[in-house]
């Protein structure tokens, strides 16, 4: 089975398989900053590629894996949140500040999210190619356009909205949206889920305070809205 370990080794957490179960690029600012965060709060270097700065570079290599986790060192768990009205929930590390995998909603805990680049896998092999990129509205455009062309999307008030428009962007977007709509391992299988985790550890959620990310397609269309007519724009979920 595929693990990961924190910086400085005292924290481990296995998998319940070898291969992720979905796979994204990702342009938000909050999957930057949250990994940012961790190094910084650590004094570490920054992962090759990554500057620091959200939009330069390329956006981020997020990969989901079933919400069973086999813990080695529970006791250095601690969970935090950017900000009071952040969705997303981050399992972090107290010995290094490694930020380990993290819980939203959308993933109705069948899943959790982790980040390769800044917490690499061990046993998992090669992995699959991504095919398209989320929320391509917090990338700044002229830089965007830099960017090898994937299918992408962003989220409306109304409802996802796709680049390039059309049926195949789409269907090729399609997967992130049932992704995660079941179990994908039984529910006997070894292993903690998020929840029970962060239940074990307390309960409590500290929030970090971070502001949102300047690119963030969300703060432009709340400030396009306040200087437009109601309606002019829909915000992005966060």
């Amino acid at each position: 089975m595929a693990s990961i370990k924190c910086r400085c080794g005292a924290v481990s957490v296995a998998f319940a398989c070898e291969k992720p179960i979905h796979q994204l690029e990702c342009c938000c600012v909050d999957c930057y900053s949250k990994n940012v965060w961790a190094y910084k709060k650590a004094s570490a270097p920054l992962p090759s590629g990554v500057t620091g700065v959200h939009g330069e570079g390329k956006p981020l290599d997020l990969r989901y894996w079933p919400n069973k986790l086999a813990v080695t060192g529970k006791e250095k768990l601690a969970f935090n949140r950017l900000r009071d009205d952040a969705a997303s929930i981050s399992m972090v590390t107290t010995c290094c500040s490694t930020l380990l995998c993290v819980d939203h909603p959308f993933y109705q805990t069948n899943a959790v999210l982790t980040f390769p680049e800044f917490c690499p896998y061990i046993g998992a092999g090669e992995l699959p190619e991504i095919s398209t990129r989320a929320f391509i509205k917090d990338w700044p455009v002229e830089k965007y356009a830099e960017l090898p062309p994937k299918p992408g999307f962003y989220l409306t008030a109304d409802g996802p909205a796709f680049e390039p428009p059309g049926p195949e962007t789409e269907a090729a977007c399609a997967p992130t949206f049932t992704a995660f709509a079941n179990p994908h391992i039984s529910a006997d299988a070894p292993g903690e889920t998020f929840q029970e985790l962060l239940a074990a550890a307390g309960g409590s959620v500290e929030s970090l305070g971070l502001p949102e990310g300047a690119n963030s397609n969300q703060l432009k269309a709340k400030a396009a809205l306040d200087c437009g007519p109601p309606g002019s724009l829909a915000t992005e979920a966060s």
